[in-house]
């Protein structure tokens, strides 16, 4: 498997570790089979990366010790699947021009895809930890064809044009720490039992994960973000409709997605209705009198505004 993504620190910035090198006193998690271990250090902020790359996998346990907020600049190499998994601590991951995408919370793990950029993760102060698994799509395709959740996962990012989605973000019980603790304390160094426990173990997580997707109707901020996607380009999509669809105050909606998603909800929409007017300027050569009704707005002033408005921050 290519290398999903490149920490762009400078090179003087890192300190490189033999394997099975003493890590530093506040990292707690050593990831015993990793091939590669890479530690910077800043004077803002310490990060070190245990990776093992694999045909199927590749894993990275990520340990962050963060003495002021800080943004952590990083270029996806190639549209990759990922399981990601908050061990400790809080990450607001961003576009390459700041824009929010997810605010991953401790003690949860999701799925996400993210095309080719440039991206940020914005740590707070303090200690955050986080294990990334990219799987190889066609392992889950061909391993998972009975379970609907994860197949319609691959679909999306397989047919979808956005360039990054998040799922479900779903609370870690002891079942899923116990596998985790599988997978990064297994100390065989023989490259063939390692790939066999990440198989087990990651198996095991990704039939959980497909059963809570079927249960995510417990998240309202998922299911907004859902219909929101589905809807994007109804003419009549307004908090207002938002909040009366789902029984919500537009208060206690607004309230609800920008504490998941750190963005608000006409930021949201509005981000799909730009992006996909683009598309269709681009791909069909049509232009803004022709696209303006197709993604949701009644009146041609109001889109271009509106577009320029997102180019500028772009």
């Amino acid at each position: 498997m290519k290398i999903p993504y490149l920490l762009k620190f400078k090179e003087e910035n890192l300190i490189r570790l033999q394997q099975h090198s003493k890590l530093p006193d506040w990292c707690k998690y050593p990831l015993h089979f990793a091939l590669e271990q890479r530690y910077f250090k800043l004077p803002q902020i310490e990060l070190l990366s245990q990776q093992l790359n694999q045909q199927s996998f590749f894993i990275d346990l990520v340990q962050i010790n963060a003495k002021e907020p800080v943004y952590i600049p990083f270029d996806i190499n190639d549209r990759q699947l990922y399981l990601y998994f908050m061990f400790k601590g809080r990450l607001l991951y961003t576009t390459g021009d700041y824009r929010p995408i997810i605010r991953t919370q401790p003690n949860t793990f999701l799925m996400s895809y993210y095309d080719t950029g440039s991206y940020f993760a914005y740590a707070p102060e303090g200690i955050h930890i986080a294990l990334v698994v990219s799987i190889l799509p066609e392992w889950i395709e061909s391993m998972y064809q009975e379970y609907h959740n994860l197949q319609d996962i691959l679909h999306r990012f397989k047919n979808e044009s956005r360039t990054y989605d998040t799922m479900y973000q779903c609370r870690m019980d002891r079942k899923i720490h116990r596998w985790l603790y599988k997978i990064y304390s297994y100390s065989q160094a023989n490259i063939g039992a390692i790939d066999g426990n990440l198989r087990k173990y990651i198996s095991y997580v990704l039939e959980y994960y497909d059963h809570a997707l079927r249960e995510q109707n417990d998240d309202l901020a998922y299911k907004i973000k859902a219909y929101i996607q589905d809807h994007y380009c109804d003419v009549g999509l307004t908090v207002k409709f938002l909040a009366d669809h789902f029984f919500l105050t537009e208060r206690t909606l607004l309230n609800l997605f920008k504490r998941q998603y750190n963005m608000s909800v006409q930021e949201f929409y509005t981000e799909l209705r730009m992006g996909h007017a683009l598309l269709q300027m681009q791909q069909k050569g049509i232009g803004i009198k022709d696209v303006y009704m197709e993604v949701g707005y009644t009146d041609e002033r109001t889109f271009r505004s509106a577009l320029e408005r997102y180019l500028k921050r772009r």
